[in-house]
């Protein structure tokens, strides 16, 4: 039965899809003769590029993550403690910034290639601007997502089916491919899908490594050359590639949604010396790659550009950024709670249709959901002309010339991390409480501050760390939607980084990078908290 907090729960979700159902209804408009060519010329090498780094991306984040997480779950070694958070950090630093360091770092001009050609006259030069380079960085900054979803999982493995396997005298290796990889598989798929959806999404590495996909076709398409029906059509067919692999993810998930999470767990093997060195020093050679050397070059890019950075122009548009990012978060975060709060009594398709619509907009990369809201925007901005002359307002694209399109673009990418978070939290509470309140008198919103909102603050505030750590190093949807006077740190990074003054994006990075290790601490001490 619809009840206004049903009809005002749709009512939110059908404005949250709505860029996406524009860029859908739209892509098969008829194309004139500028789009055609663009299309014609371009769209093969998109597809190709595309197909090649997210297979690849893949591949190897998958490889790296499930290394990672099968040697910190099931053994003991030194050093343990301190790679289970050292190796979660490269989500601190945005994929475009690995971009830029190891570009100049392998270029003929880099410190160290310099460093020996004057010193010892050897000549290295390793050119990373092309795909290969784009694979690298994608998976020195995705491999995260595979790691923790898999030691998630196995860290609730059951021992019971692995000393089955012993007692049938398998070895390790054995029941490692036969019995854990197997069982694994639907946290395997979960992280390397949401690699895939991260590579489609990014825009920073690939337009700066002169890589043609499908997010930088999209921008040039739309800044380049003005073509807005090309710019739909591209974010259209990216779409339904998006929702190809979101439909074989599932194919691929359901089979082993099993765990064993209330039977004992596996106690930790010790390692042989040699293969303790071998372990550590594979740990220490990620993380050494994905995060203490791209910390280092940032260290030497800051000693050179220190003197010449505009501390006044970092101040502002690191107080854009922060105002930006905090006043999304917190709007992400109540729209979180509101449907949540109205999902929770919802049952069989409602409940089914409301996650789903919650949960679309982080698979859609930023380009497409950045060309459906300036779509929407603009025809706002037409049919609000008179409103806008009563005000006596001159901009004819008043709104969509404002910061109101980009947290709205933000509010529709990453409402699924505030939704998801929060929905754990209340499943876990028990619902006794609630209609106790109920029948005590008090109505919903006061039930949910006085017992809900008690029980479910320590998810809110892991939502909330994860939707700011995501808006700060978000580029697609700054790159198209930033307004001319008002730009946040990751589009001055992208525009330092186009004009080749890469030193110069050292300072704005760093304040990115403290702000996300900072949260990312928090977010440990959080969970390990909550363990307990």
């Amino acid at each position: 039965m619809l009840d206004f907090w049903n009809l005002a729960s749709y009512f939110t979700l059908l404005l949250i899809i709505a860029p996406i159902f524009y860029i859908l209804l739209n892509i098969f408009n008829s194309s004139s003769e500028q789009t055609s060519s663009l299309l014609d010329s371009s769209l093969n090498e998109y597809l190709i590029n595309s197909s090649i780094i997210v297979f690849f991306t893949a591949l190897f984040t998958t490889i790296i993550g499930v290394f990672l997480a099968y040697f910190e779950s099931f053994y003991e070694f030194r050093f343990k403690k301190f790679f289970k958070f050292a190796l979660v950090l490269p989500f601190a630093v945005p994929n475009y910034l690995f971009a830029y360091i190891y570009a100049d770092f392998f270029s003929y001009s880099g410190w160290l290639v310099a460093w020996l050609r004057s010193e010892f006259g050897i000549k290295v030069h390793f050119d990373m601007m092309n795909i290969y380079g784009v694979i690298f960085i994608f998976t020195i900054s995705f491999f995260p997502y595979v790691y923790i979803i898999l030691r998630g999982f196995l860290a609730k493995f059951s021992v019971n089916l692995i000393e089955s396997a012993k007692s049938l005298g398998k070895s390790d290796t054995y029941i490692f491919f036969k019995v854990i990889l197997p069982l694994s598989r639907a946290a395997i798929v979960a992280g390397a899908s949401l690699c895939v959806m991260e590579s489609l999404n990014a825009f920073g590495t690939p337009n700066y490594y002169g890589v043609h996909v499908f997010s930088t076709g999209i921008y040039k398409a739309w800044v380049g050359y003005s073509d807005i029906n090309a710019a739909i059509k591209l974010a259209g067919i990216l779409l339904l590639i998006v929702f190809f692999f979101l439909f074989v993810e599932r194919i691929f998930r359901k089979p082993t949604m099993m765990t064993t999470s209330k039977t004992r767990r596996q106690k930790l093997q010790k390692l042989s010396k040699k293969s303790e060195i071998i372990v550590i020093g594979a740990f220490f050679a990620v993380f050494f790659i994905s995060f203490l050397f791209p910390m280092i070059n940032l260290l030497v890019w800051i000693n050179r550009s220190f003197e010449s950075t505009n501390w006044a122009h970092v101040f502002d548009i690191s107080q854009n950024t922060l105002l930006l990012t905090i006043f999304s978060t917190i709007f992400i975060i109540v729209i979180s709670l509101f449907l949540t709060l109205v999902s929770r009594f919802q049952k069989g398709k409602a409940k089914l249709l409301s996650n789903s619509l919650a949960n679309i907009g982080y698979s859609v990369p930023g380009s497409v959901i950045a060309i459906g809201m300036l779509m929407i925007f603009i025809w706002c901005d037409k049919h609000l002309a008179s409103v806008y002359g009563f005000l006596g307002i001159e901009k004819s694209l008043f709104l969509t010339l404002s910061p109101v399109i980009l947290i709205f673009a933000y509010v529709i990418r990453f409402l699924s991390l505030g939704y998801n978070g929060i929905e754990a939290g209340l499943k876990a509470c028990n619902k006794s409480c609630y209609e106790a309140s109920l029948s005590l008198g008090y109505g919903r919103l006061a039930t949910f501050f006085k017992v809900d909102f008690a029980m479910i603050k320590t998810s809110i505030y892991s939502a909330f760390i994860l939707i700011f750590i995501e808006i700060i190093k978000e580029l697609p949807l700054s790159s198209l939607l930033s307004p001319p006077n008002f730009r946040t740190l990751a589009f001055e990074i992208d525009r330092y980084a186009s004009d080749e003054q890469l030193a110069m994006t050292a300072v704005p990075s760093l304040i990115i990078i403290v702000f996300c290790f900072v949260l990312l601490s928090l977010f440990y001490k959080i969970q390990k908290k909550d363990k307990i």
